[in-house]
């Protein structure tokens, strides 16, 4: 974006007291951050303290979100003059960021990105204050077609609710060669692999994924890339089902390893039970991955993009391994695939994103 606007990056970070971070130091690297920091293009990066209760709090949030930076963004205010605040995630951020800009007079617009709408819009206590954020708002950019309605259907005005979907950074997912990229990992597996990219928590479906690998030949291995609260579960039951040594948990990765994975992979699943605008999937298609995916939320207008990849039925662990099947049987031209993604660039979504704010400032 800043190649189209001025920016000032502010990232919030909550503020623990010094006896909480003595009892969990965990909690240290965020108590001792700096309140700026430096960005690898050499910007500053403002870090303001935001208070919060932990857990017992959460209808909250968004009101200490608020309260917390009502001081340090008057400030900044005063000193650019901006014409427009955008922010991501409905709850607290969103609806924090939406009271702000009522008290700054400053358009306000809100990026919603999948769970922030389908999940908490949906929780008693987080349902009437995303509501009257989505009301409120100048403007909504929803990362899919499907969130746009949702966020319709929340009482957000359909023309101020733009569907922008989420580009994907083709200068950092790049296609290798499948053994190319295998060598690189230290693969040595030479059949077919199937990667699963994301956070090993419920909502991801990654149980499924396992039921379904099970059902298929024995040669096809699969790496999971991710971490969370679920990988000790999904560890014992790989075990379980007796196909412990057709999967790698490959752990957190960091992005710029992500491509070699990717190009590693005959195939990319994603076995979610809810998503919003998955970035994986743009990944996976920008370094030339077959695809498979469950049909939820944005996921078939991702594919719809290139035309390519196949879906099936979210928590139907027989419909993921017949569609997986099918995948690993099509010869896919993997170079010609990632070019397709060309159009789907990061920098169209920024210059998009830039112009809705324009729109946003206009019509305040």
């Amino acid at each position: 974006m800043r190649k189209y606007c001025e920016l000032t990056l502010v990232v919030p970070l909550p503020f623990y007291p010094e006896p909480l971070v003595r009892r969990y130091p965990a909690l240290h690297a965020l108590a001792v951050a700096a309140e700026t920091e430096r960005d690898v293009d050499g910007h500053d990066i403002l870090h303001p303290k935001t208070l919060h209760l932990p857990k017992v709090g959460r209808a909250l949030y968004a009101g200490l979100f608020a309260t917390s930076l009502l001081r340090p963004l008057q400030k900044l205010h005063d000193q650019h003059r901006f014409d427009a605040m955008l922010t991501a995630w409905a709850y607290p951020d969103g609806t924090g960021a939406v009271a702000l800009g009522k008290a700054l007079k400053l358009p306000t617009v809100v990026r919603v990105m999948g769970s922030d709408i389908n999940d908490y819009a949906h929780q008693p206590y987080r349902r009437p204050q995303i509501k009257w954020a989505m009301r409120n708002a100048n403007r909504v950019i929803a990362v899919s077609r499907h969130l746009k309605g949702e966020v319709e259907k929340l009482g957000a005005r359909p023309d101020r609710v733009v569907f922008i979907p989420t580009g994907v950074d083709r200068s950092r997912f790049v296609h290798v060669p499948r053994d190319e990229a295998r060598l690189q990992l230290g693969i040595r597996h030479s059949g077919p692999i199937v990667l699963v990219p994301g956070r090993l928590s419920p909502e991801k479906g990654a149980n499924f994924f396992l039921d379904a690998l099970a059902r298929l030949p024995s040669g096809v291995h699969g790496i999971l890339v991710g971490d969370g609260p679920e990988r000790s579960k999904l560890e014992a039951q790989a075990a379980a089902l007796g196909i412990g040594s057709r999967v790698e948990f490959a752990g957190f990765q960091p992005e710029a390893r992500m491509h070699l994975y990717y190009s590693a992979a005959d195939v990319s699943c994603l076995a979610s039970l809810e998503e919003g605008w998955p970035d994986a999937l743009m990944e996976a298609f920008s370094c030339g991955s077959a695809v498979v995916a469950s049909k939820v939320g944005g996921v078939p207008e991702i594919l719809a993009l290139t035309g390519e990849g196949l879906t099936a039925e979210p928590g139907n662990a027989q419909s993921l391994a017949d569609a997986l099947g099918r995948a690993l049987e099509v010869k896919v031209d993997r170079q010609a695939l990632a070019t397709k993604m060309d159009a789907h660039s990061l920098d169209a979504t920024a210059r998009r994103y830039v112009e809705t704010l324009r729109e946003a400032a206009r019509r305040n």
